[in-house]
């Protein structure tokens, strides 16, 4: 596993702790590198002087260490990588990642503008997200992965999806998080919104951060009935009238995710029902076909 060791100590408690400071004299100190970025309580203050191992500025994966070990106030959601090196493709910011510990492939990011971010700097990931120390406003600071993000705020929304979302406005206005001439603002938006992007934007949220409706549960018992009939169908048949018999399941498979899938355009929601539904003819045959053997043995 392996950590990074903290590269200064806390001169009133001690403790070890996670150094960045700035050519401006800035300084700030994490009892924890990455989500929450928990700050250290003794040197949340600038006036205060810090000694830092080696003069470093913020901490190296260089001190990477297999006897280091992460506290439990890291959020383990968040999987460390390094900078390996950001290059600019098609106008927009690529930026390269390696785990930190060596292990395992790396992967790679698109961002909307160039961050504040530079080769061997340790960021942390979790889905479309990524968290980093910003070295220009000093606070830790979250980018989206620009392709992808792009991807999904193009999706399309349902009644169902603004009918969720705006459950959610008043406990957000019970919450102080927003007000009501927002709430109101809000509502009409999201009201007028056909994408994903539209509503985030709407609820002035990151899209992916934006929390769709989730699937109906009658679709998703649809989707297990169909796939229990193809099997069924399966092992009950010979040869060549199996395909037939597993008609009604097909017809059920492909109705249910078209149903699970209703941010697609009808063409491409059509499209993907059917070649899914004759996808599964394989996995059924194979379960169908073991439960007739089960069958004949008995």
């Amino acid at each position: 596993m392996g950590w990074i060791s903290p590269n200064a100590r806390c001169p009133l408690c001690g403790a070890s702790v996670y150094f960045y400071a700035n050519e401006q004299g800035s300084r700030v100190f994490f009892d924890e590198l990455g989500p929450p970025w928990p700050k250290h309580p003794c040197t949340d203050n600038p006036t205060r002087q810090v000694t830092t191992a080696g003069g470093r500025q913020a901490p190296s994966p260089r001190d990477f260490s297999i006897a280091q070990r992460p506290s439990g106030m890291r959020d383990r959601r968040w999987k460390p990588y390094v900078v390996k090196d950001i290059t600019i493709e098609d106008g927009q910011p690529q930026i390269t990642l390696r785990p930190l510990n060596g292990a395992g492939r790396g992967t790679s990011w698109t961002v909307s503008e160039l961050l504040p971010l530079r080769a061997h700097d340790v960021v942390f990931v979790r889905a479309d997200q990524m968290s980093y120390f910003d070295r220009d406003a000093f606070e830790p600071a979250v980018a989206e992965n620009a392709r992808r993000a792009a991807t999904i705020a193009q999706k399309l929304i349902t009644e169902r999806d603004k009918e969720h979302v705006l459950a959610t406005l008043t406990a957000r206005v019970d919450a102080g998080e927003m007000t009501l001439d927002g709430m109101t603002d809000a509502t009409v938006a999201v009201h007028a919104a056909r994408t994903r992007g539209e509503l985030a934007d709407a609820l002035k949220l990151r899209v992916t951060d934006l929390k769709v409706a989730p699937p109906r549960p009658g679709d998703l018992w649809l989707l297990a009935i169909a796939f229990a009939l193809m099997a069924g169908a399966t092992s009950a048949a010979e040869g060549g009238p199996s395909f037939l018999m597993m008609l009604p399941g097909l017809l059920l498979m492909a109705t249910a995710v078209y149903r699970l899938n209703p941010d697609m355009e009808r063409g491409p929601r059509i499209l993907l029902a059917v070649v899914t539904a004759l996808v599964a003819i394989c996995p059924a045959g194979v379960l169908g076909g073991a439960i007739q053997v089960e069958i004949l043995h008995r």
